[in-house]
C-alpha cells in the first residue's frame, strides 16, 4: 500500500478518505483481478472500501453458535468492536472508519475461535486423544440471554467488616458485585465465591499482616486488591437475564490469611462468609439497617453507603427468595461451598437458608467434606494444573451412599479446561497481575500434547471456549434445580448432550439419581456373595491408592492402584487433612481371556425394574490397559432370556483409557457412566430380571487379556429430587492436652455428635504428625450408635525423657467424610502434648496432669462444678478453697472474676484444698470464684458475696 495511505491516519477523516480514494484507484489499476472496492482479502476475509470507511467481511466454516456474549472482529489482533451475524449466522461483518484496515493481513474474531477453532478445541486435531460417543444437542440453551435487563452493582462495607470463622481472629471484607434482573418479586438467588488468588498488587510493600492490601487507610504505598470477585461476569449475566438474582463475593482476607492461620486452609471461613453474605442481602430485602463496623477505617458503613453502581438498598428490597438459594465455588471457594451448606444444615431449621443446589468449580477437598441434601454437580477440568488430582471428584464419591436423601449428585468432567480460565481476572489479559495458563506454567508434564495448548493435537480449550462451557453448565444447573427448567435435566443427569453453546466441548457426566429415583441393585463397595466370577477372571473389591504418594496405612481390602501417579486417580488421590480415610471402594475385575465373567445376582426384592427408564452401571478401563478393552454387559431374566451389548458400543470412553501421552498427571482413571434403556429389553421380563453379567473381550490392545473397574450397578429414573430441610448432627472435635511421658504412650480425643440421633452416624478422625515426633499419625473409624454423642478416640504418643525447646506442641485433629451427619464448626481441633522435662531457655506450661476418659471430661467440662469456700469473704481475708472431679496432678488456673489468684495442682485423687487471699481492692457485691483445669478444661465455681470492708450498720 502506498506511503500516502498510511499517513492518512494522522489526518483528518474527509483528508483521509480523499487520499484513499485517489490510492485506491492507483491500487485497482495494478490488480485487475482483485473485486471492485476491494484494499485488502485472506482466504475467508476480505476488507472492501464503502461509502465513509470500510467493510470487513468475514465468512465461517459453520454456522455461529448462539452464546450470550456479542461476537467481535479484530484485525491484525486488534479489536474492532461488535461484529454483525448474517441471517444465516455463517458471517460476520462490521464498518468502521479506521483507514488502517486496509493494511490487514488478518481478520480474527473471539466468536470464530469458540466456533471453529480446531486446533484447540476436542473435536478438531485432538479427536483421537477423546474416545466418546456422539452427543446430541440440547434443544434449549442454559447460556443463552433472556429476556429481562440485568442491574449490576458493587457493595463494599470495608477490609475488616465482619469476623472470619476459624481463620485465627482475622476479620475480612464483605465485598462483591449484585446481578439483579428487572423481574418483580423474590428470586432464586444463586451466590458465587471465587478461590484461592493473590489478594494484593501493586509496587507497595506487602501488608506483613496479610490483609488489607495496604498497612493503614492513609497509606501511600500502591497495592491494591485483586477483583477476582469480578471474573465470572458471563454465567452471572446468563442467570440474571433468565430471571435469577446472582452475587459475586470477595475473599481476599481468606486468601491472604488462610495457609497461615486456618486449621482447614479456610474452607469453614469462606463457607462462613457466603452465610454472612446471605444474613446481609436478608437484611437488605426486608429493608432492615445492614450496618457493618469496618474495624480498619473505624467506621460504621451503611447499604446505602457501601452501594455503588446503578443499585440502591431500595432496589434490594423483596429481591431474594432466600428458600431457593444456590452456590458455586471455584478452586478452594468449591470446598468453600460444600462448608457453606453443611454449616447450614447443622443450624436449627429455622435459622437455616434454603441452599438446594451446590456446583464446586474445578475445587480443591482437602477436607473430605461429605455433603447431605443439596443437589451437586462438582464440574473437573481435565487440564488442571493446579488442582491436578481432580479431588473434587470426592464430593461426589463421599456422598453420593452416605445419606439416605433425595437428591441428584454428578461429576461433570470437561476435557481440554484449565483451571483459571473459568475465572476472566485469572486469565492472561484479564489483569495486570496474576494470570496465568496454570498447565502450561507446570514444572513437568506442560508439554503433553493432549493439554499443551501449543500442540497441533492438543485438547485444549481457548479462554473463551472455557468460560462458554462454564456459562451453560453453571446457569444450565442453577436454572434446573432452582427454577425447576427441566429442560437442562439432561446435562448433569447422565444423558450424553451437549448445550448448543459449547457443543465444542466434550464433556462426560456421570451421575447417581435421587435415592427415591433409583433402586442399587449391586454398589459394589464391599464383599457379596452376588458378586460371582465365571471362567478365566478375577474381581475383587479394591479401595484407596497404594506406592509412591498413597495411603500410609493397609486397608482392609486391596489397593486399586499402586503404580499411578495421584493425579492420575481422583477417586483414590489421598486428600491432604484425610490422608489415611479410606476413599472409593469398586469391584476390579480383570480377565486372562475373552470368556472371563463376572455374573451378579439382583436382589429379589429389586428384580422388578419396569417402572424404571434404565439400567445404568460405572466403568473405568484399569491402569494395566494400554489403550483400550471391551466388555460385554447382558441382562438375564428369570426364563434365562438374555440380552448383550458391547461396552463400546453404548459409551467407548467406558473401556477406553483417558487422553494423556507424557504427563503422569494425564491418562487419568475416572469412572465413566454406561446406560441401558429400559425400552432396549423389551424382549425380556422386565418384572424379573435375574443377574447382569459383565464378560471381558478382547480390546484395542489386541489381547484378549483386560481390566476394568465397576461401581453402582442400579436401575433408574433420570431427577434431580428435592431438599429437605432438616438440622443435621454435626461431628466435633474437642481439643485437648496431655503429658509428654516418657515413652511411647497413648492419649485420647473426644469425637463428639451435637445432638443425639435415631440414625447411625460415622466419621474417620485422623491426627497428623511424624511417629518420630510428640504425637504419631492415627486414623480411625468413629461410629455413633443412636443416642450416642461421644467416641473417645485413642491415638499414639511418642515420649522421652529430654527437655525441649518448646513448651507444649500441638497436633491436628480432623474429623472428615462424615456419613449420617456433617463435620461440625470445631470439625478441626488439636492434641496438644505438654514438654514436661524442663524447657531449655524457656518457662514450662503448666501441667495437664494425667488424662482420663476423654468423653467423660468432655461431659464434665459442660457442666460447671461446685466449688466449697469456707472463711468470711472480706478484702484480705484467706478462704479455704476445696474441689474434686480434676485430672490428677493437673494445675489448676484459680480466680476472682478475671482477676487470678494463682495456680494449685490437684492431688493424685483429682482434689484440690487451697487457701487463697481475697485482694484487698476486692469490691464489695457479689463475684465468681472459678477454678479451671489445665488439661481436662473442667471448671468449678462458688458465688461469694464480698462485704465491705466497713460494714455499715442500723
Amino acid at each position: 500500500m502506498p506511503k500516502l495511505i498510511r499517513r492518512a491516519r494522522h489526518v483528518g477523516v474527509a483528508a483521509a478518505l480523499a487520499c484513499l480514494s485517489l490510492s485506491l484507484v492507483n491500487t485497482n489499476a495494478t490488480a485487475a483481478t482483485a473485486p471492485s472496492g476491494q484494499v485488502a482479502a485472506g482466504p475467508h476475509w476480505s476488507v472492501t472500501r464503502v461509502a465513509g470507511g470500510f467493510a470487513v467481511n468475514l465468512h465461517l466454516d459453520r454456522q455461529l453458535p448462539v452464546t450470550a456474549g456479542i461476537p467481535t472482529l479484530s484485525v491484525d489482533g486488534r479489536n474492532l468492536g461488535p461484529a454483525t451475524e448474517s441471517a444465516d449466522g455463517t458471517s460476520l461483518s462490521l464498518v468502521t472508519t479506521d483507514p488502517s484496515v486496509a493494511d490487514a493481513s488478518s481478520v480474527t474474531t473471539d466468536a470464530l475461535a469458540t466456533a471453529t477453532d480446531t486446533s484447540s478445541r476436542p473435536g478438531g486435531r485432538g479427536t483421537a486423544t477423546v474416545p466418546g460417543a456422539t452427543p446430541s444437542v440440547l434443544p434449549a440453551d442454559p447460556a443463552a440471554p433472556g429476556r429481562h435487563k440485568v442491574t449490576e452493582g458493587i457493595y463494599d462495607f470495608g477490609d475488616q467488616a465482619i469476623p472470619l470463622l476459624n481463620i485465627g481472629g482475622t476479620r475480612g471484607e464483605l465485598e462483591g458485585k449484585l446481578y439483579l434482573p428487572d423481574s418483580r418479586g423474590p428470586k432464586p438467588l444463586v451466590v458465587f465465591l471465587h478461590g484461592r488468588h493473590s489478594s494484593c498488587y501493586g509496587s507497595g510493600k506487602p501488608n506483613p499482616a496479610g490483609w488489607p492490601c495496604t498497612t493503614s487507610p492513609a497509606s501511600t504505598e500502591q497495592r491494591f486488591p485483586i477483583p477476582s470477585f469480578l471474573g465470572y461476569d458471563a454465567p452471572a449475566r446468563a442467570l440474571a437475564s433468565n430471571g435469577y438474582a446472582v452475587v459475586s463475593i470477595s475473599a481476599n482476607a481468606i486468601n491472604a490469611t488462610d495457609n497461615q492461620r486456618a486449621a482447614d486452609y479456610g474452607a469453614q471461613a469462606r463457607g462462613e462468609l457466603i452465610l454472612d453474605t446471605l444474613r446481609m442481602l436478608q437484611k437488605a430485602d426486608t429493608g432492615r439497617p445492614a450496618v457493618y463496623h469496618d474495624t480498619f477505617t473505624d467506621r460504621d458503613v451503611s447499604l446505602a453507603q457501601a452501594l455503588t453502581g446503578d443499585l440502591t438498598p431500595r432496589d434490594l428490597i423483596g429481591q431474594f427468595d432466600l428458600d431457593d438459594v444456590g452456590i458455586m465455588g471455584h478452586s478452594r471457594g468449591g470446598e468453600g461451598v460444600t462448608a457453606a451448606s453443611t454449616l447450614n444444615d447443622a443450624l436449627p431449621v429455622k435459622q437455616q437458608f434454603g441452599i438446594k443446589a451446590v456446583l464446586p468449580l474445578a475445587p480443591v477437598d482437602y477436607d473430605r467434606i461429605s455433603l447431605p441434601n443439596v443437589a451437586t454437580a462438582t464440574i473437573l477440568p481435565y487440564c488442571d494444573g493446579d488442582v491436578e488430582n481432580l479431588m473434587g471428584q470426592h464430593i461426589v464419591d463421599d456422598s453420593r451412599h452416605a445419606f439416605d436423601d433425595n437428591v441428584l449428585r454428578s461429576a461433570v468432567l470437561v476435557q481440554g479446561a484449565n483451571h483459571n480460565y473459568f475465572n476472566t481476572i485469572w486469565t492472561p489479559g484479564g489483569w495486570p497481575s496474576g494470570t496465568s495458563d496454570d498447565w502450561a506454567s507446570l514444572a513437568t508434564g506442560a508439554n503433553d500434547p493432549v493439554c499443551d495448548p501449543t500442540s497441533p493435537t492438543t485438547t485444549r480449550l481457548t479462554p473463551t471456549q472455557q468460560v462458554a462451557v462454564e456459562t451453560a453448565y453453571v446457569a444450565g444447573f442453577f436454572r434446573l434445580t432452582l427454577g425447576d427448567e427441566k429442560q437442562f435435566q439432561p446435562l448433569f443427569d447422565g444423558s450424553d448432550t451437549l448445550p448448543a453453546s459449547a457443543s465444542f466441548a466434550h464433556v462426560s457426566v456421570t451421575a447417581t439419581q435421587p435415592a427415591d429415583s433409583r433402586s442399587d441393585l449391586q454398589t459394589f463397595e464391599h464383599p457379596d456373595p452376588a458378586v460371582r466370577v465365571s471362567g478365566p477372571a478375577t474381581a475383587q473389591v479394591c479401595q484407596d491408592m497404594g506406592g509412591t504418594g498413597g495411603v500410609t496405612v493397609t486397608p482392609p481390602q486391596p489397593y486399586c492402584t499402586t503404580t499411578l501417579n495421584e493425579a492420575a486417580v481422583p477417586h483414590w488421590s489421598p486428600a491432604q487433612w484425610a490422608w489415611d480415610v479410606p476413599s472409593s471402594p469398586m469391584l476390579h475385575m480383570t480377565w486372562s481371556a475373552a470368556d472371563g465373567q463376572v455374573r451378579v445376582t439382583v436382589p429379589p426384592a429389586d428384580r422388578n425394574i419396569s417402572r424404571y427408564q434404565q439400567l445404568s452401571v460405572k466403568m473405568a478401563a484399569d491402569e494395566f490397559v494400554t489403550t483400550g478393552t471391551d466388555v460385554t454387559l447382558t441382562v438375564v431374566d428369570g426364563k434365562g432370556r438374555t440380552w448383550s451389548a458391547p461396552v463400546s458400543s453404548l459409551n467407548p470412553a467406558a473401556v477406553t483409557r483417558m487422553a494423556g501421552v507424557s504427563s503422569p498427571w494425564l491418562r487419568k482413571v475416572i469412572l465413566q457412566q454406561v446406560t441401558v434403556p429400559t425400552s432396549a429389553l423389551r424382549t425380556l421380563d422386565l418384572r424379573d430380571i435375574r443377574e447382569v453379567r459383565f464378560t471381558g473381550a478382547q480390546g484395542a490392545d489386541a489381547s484378549a487379556a483386560g481390566g476394568v473397574y465397576l461401581s453402582d450397578l442400579s436401575a433408574e429414573n433420570r431427577a434431580v429430587g428435592a431438599r429437605v430441610p432438616v438440622q443435621q448432627a454435626a461431628v466435633d472435635i474437642v481439643p485437648t492436652s496431655v503429658e509428654e511421658g516418657s515413652a511411647p504412650s497413648t492419649a485420647q480425643i473426644a469425637a463428639v455428635l451435637s445432638k443425639p440421633v435415631g440414625h447411625q452416624v460415622t466419621a474417620y478422625v485422623s491426627v497428623f504428625g511424624s511417629t518420630t515426633a510428640t504425637a504419631g499419625s492415627a486414623m480411625q473409624k468413629v461410629t455413633f450408635t443412636p443416642g450416642r454423642t461421644c467416641v473417645a478416640v485413642t491415638v499414639p504418643t511418642y515420649g522421652d525423657t529430654l527437655p525441649s525447646t518448646t513448651a507444649s506442641t500441638s497436633f491436628k485433629v480432623s474429623a472428615t467424610d462424615v456419613s449420617g451427619g456433617v463435620m461440625g464448626d470445631s470439625g478441626f481441633g488439636t492434641l496438644t502434648v505438654r514438654e514436661d522435662d524442663g524447657v531449655t531457655g524457656g518457662t514450662p506450661a503448666p501441667a495437664v496432669g494425667t488424662q482420663g476418659n476423654a468423653c467423660a471430661e468432655y461431659a464434665a467440662s459442660l457442666k460447671p462444678g461446685r466449688l466449697t469456700v469456707k472463711g468470711l469473704p472480706l478484702p484480705g481475708r484467706s478462704l479455704t478453697v476445696t474441689a474434686s472431679g480434676y485430672r490428677p496432678g493437673e494445675s489448676i488456673a484459680l480466680a476472682l472474676g478475671t482477676t487470678p489468684l494463682g495456680p494449685v495442682l490437684a492431688d493424685p485423687h483429682g482434689r484440690i484444698t487451697t487457701t487463697v487471699t481475697l485482694p484487698a481492692d476486692t469490691p464489695a457485691g457479689p463475684t465468681e470464684l472459678t477454678a479451671k483445669g489445665a488439661g481436662s478444661a473442667y471448671t468449678t465455681h462458688a458465688t461469694l458475696l464480698v462485704l465491705p470492708t466497713h460494714p455499715t450498720h442500723h
